[in-house]
Parts: C-alpha cells; sequence; structure tokens
C-alpha cells in the first residue's frame, strides 16, 4: 500500500509470512520438467510476466566464465536454471566482492571472465573506461530500457534498486523522517541512524551526493550526520536490518528491499524525493573484451534480461525488474510514484574519490 499525501511507503503486512532465499523453488513462465524458478509465496496471484522470453533467445553453449559480485544466494538459482537448460552449455562462476573481482580482472593476465556481473553501475563504467569491456549489440540491449544501460553500448542493467530510508515503526512514523536527504543532519532521526558505509550500494549513494550536491556539501553532510550520532555497521545489510528491526537503532540509509526476509520486525521504509537519497542504482553486466566467446558471452546476459529472468527478480530479490513487461511486487510504491533525480549513471563511475572522502573522515 503506498501512501501517495507526501511520499511512497513500502508496506508490508505480517500476514505475508517469510521470504524464501534464492535456491527454494517458485514458478516462472514456461517451466519445464517440472523445473521452477524463484519464490512461490510472493508469484502467487501475479500475471504471468510478458516480453521475451528464454524460448525467444538464442540456445547457449560452450564455457562461459562469470564473475559475480551479487552473491550466490541472490542469483545462484537463476544462474543454474540458465546453465541446465542448455545441455552443451557449462557455467564456471567466480562468487565474490564487486571491487575484489574488478581488481583481479585488473591484475590477471588475460581475464578469464567472459561476463563482469555487479551490484551498481559504477565499476561496469570503470571497467569500460579501462578498455576491458565489448559493445554489446542492439538486439540484446534493446531488452533493456535507455536509461538503464551504458550509451556506448558497453554494458546493461538488469534490475533496478532504489536508496530508502527504513524505520522502525516503533520508534518512528512516516512523517518523522526528512523529505529532502540534506535535512537530515539537522532532523531527529540522525542521532538514531545507522549506515554501512563499507558496501558498494552506499558508496554509491555518497557518489551520486558528490554528483548531485557538491563535494563540500556531501563531506558536510557526512560530517554532521557523525557529530549527530550516525553508527556503522561493518556487517553490511544483515545487521543493519537486525539492528533497525530490533530497535537497537531507529532508521538506517538503506536499499529498498530491507523488509526481505524480515517480515516478522516492525520495519517500514520511506522515500526523499529527486535527491541522492533516491538515487536508482542499478545492478548489471558486461561482455569482457578478452572473452573467447563473445556472442556466447552476450546472449547469457540477454537471458538474465528474459521474461522468465525478471520475474525471478522481481520475487525473490524484490527488486525492480529493468523490463517494463514486468511488474515489481505490489507491495512496493509504482515505479512512476518514485521520485529519482536525473543522473548519468556513468557518473557513479568514481568511486575512488567517495573512498578517499570517506577514509579522510575517518569513516573507512
Amino acid at each position: 500500500m503506498v501512501d501517495n499525501t507526501r511520499r511512497a511507503v513500502l508496506r508490508v503486512g505480517v500476514g505475508l509470512g517469510g521470504v524464501g532465499l534464492a535456491g527454494c523453488t517458485g514458478r516462472f513462465t514456461g517451466q519445464t520438467d517440472g523445473g521452477t524458478l524463484g519464490n512461490p509465496e510472493f508469484a502467487e496471484g501475479r500475471p504471468d510476466p510478458d516480453g521475451p522470453t528464454m524460448d525467444d533467445l538464442p540456445d547457449l553453449g560452450g564455457e562461459v566464465t562469470v564473475y559475480s559480485g551479487r552473491s550466490e544466494q541472490r542469483v545462484g538459482e537463476l544462474i543454474d536454471h540458465i546453465e541446465d537448460r542448455y545441455d552443451d552449455l557449462t557455467v564456471d562462476v567466480r562468487y565474490a566482492d564487486s571491487a575484489d573481482l574488478v581488481n583481479a580482472i585488473l591484475t590477471e593476465e588475460g581475464t578469464p571472465a567472459d561476463i563482469y556481473y555487479t551490484t551498481e553501475s559504477g565499476t561496469l563504467t570503470f571497467l569500460k573506461e579501462e578498455g576491458y569491456t565489448e559493445t554489446m549489440p542492439e538486439d540484446v540491449l534493446e531488452l533493456c530500457p535507455e536509461e538503464f544501460r551504458d550509451p556506448d553500448d558497453q554494458w546493461m542493467g538488469l534490475t533496478r534498486r532504489s536508496w530508502a530510508v527504513a524505520f522502525n515503526t516503533d520508534r518512528f512514523e512516516a512523517s518523522d523522517i526528512p523529505e529532502g536527504i540534506m535535512e537530515f543532519p539537522e532532523s531527529e532521526v540522525a542521532g538514531e541512524m545507522g549506515w554501512a558505509p563499507f558496501r558498494g550500494s552506499t558508496q554509491a549513494f555518497v557518489t551520486a551526493m558528490r554528483v548531485i550536491h557538491g563535494e563540500e556539501e556531501t563531506r558536510e553532510w557526512i560530517e554532521g550526520m557523525l557529530d549527530a550520532g550516525l553508527r556503522t555497521y561493518e556487517g553490511g545489510r544483515s545487521d543493519l536490518a537486525q539492528a533497525t528491526g530490533s530497535g537497537e537503532i531507529g532508521a538506517s540509509l538503506y536499499n529498498h528491499y530491507i523488509v526481505r526476509g524480515n517480515l516478522d520486525m516492525p520495519i517500514d521504509v520511506t522515500y526523499t524525493r529527486n535527491d541522492a537519497g533516491v538515487v536508482p542504482i542499478v545492478p548489471g553486466a558486461c561482455v569482457m573484451d578478452a572473452s573467447d566467446d563473445h556472442e556466447t558471452a552476450v546472449n547469457f546476459i540477454g537471458h538474465w534480461a528474459s521474461a522468465e529472468a525478471q520475474e525471478y527478480f522481481a520475487t525473490t530479490t524484490w527488486e525492480y525488474p529493468v523490463s517494463p513487461h514486468v511488474e515489481p511486487l505490489d507491495v512496493l510504491p509504482d515505479r512512476d510514484e518514485l521520485e529519482p533525480p536525473e543522473i548519468d549513471l556513468n557518473d557513479l563511475a568514481d568511486i575512488e574519490t567517495t573512498l578517499e572522502l570517506l577514509r579522510d573522515l575517518d569513516v573507512l
């Protein structure tokens, strides 16, 4: 349910029950031999996803190596499903933090990676600018709207997340949360907030703030939040969610799907408007220039943009599909109810300046 009087708020009733993680069974269009994909609980009652299906895409064969900055818990089931679909396809996946994978690519002599898949677009742009990526064909790129892909045709987004403010409903109401992210240091919630600055998505948020609001204002914002009592959680998403839900802190800066897996806790989510607080974070993929089989690699990425895969992301990771033919979960605000700032996703590539700022402020 969405509160349209002020801002989009994610509301989840306790009757929904727990959320299964990737690896559980589910349903998808075109399932064969009883095979299923995704989370059945949140797929129930949804229309079959529209748009190109895996059956509409070229068959896959050969060997593909994927460097995945997205965890096996999130995407392993989908990758395994694609591999199992084709008898002549072998997929080797290396799961690690995106930054570690980029460093590996930079130091490897002829990286074995055919595909780099990451949680946010900044490292995709970095690899493009360093000359490690290959131009992708239009018939695959067109599976993703232009605003979520590289204008130079070097990478494409596969899902979209929104930065958001999670809050403990026993401590705050949505009306207590400022509408503008730059107002937070002076707000009543600032002293009860936490964040996870070691996470790539948090660093993308700070980078967006630098791009939109300027480096000096970003520095002042971080200093103001720290002075107010902003707490750092090194464990990342799970620790931050637990701390928010338990009341250890009253609110946190987080991805919009914080309530996923925490439906038994008093957590809700609200959004700022037209600023870094609601910047889109786009997980995506590129084909490596060193790939031995560009065609198979690019068509493998195309399978992640298929109707079945987009439905998988919607019901399993709670992300917004990039496909306009597949709707997000109805517990999330509609796409047109969010008011993200206009920003070139390639501008989020300068993570190093963000890291220097965070180190200078003793955040990292």
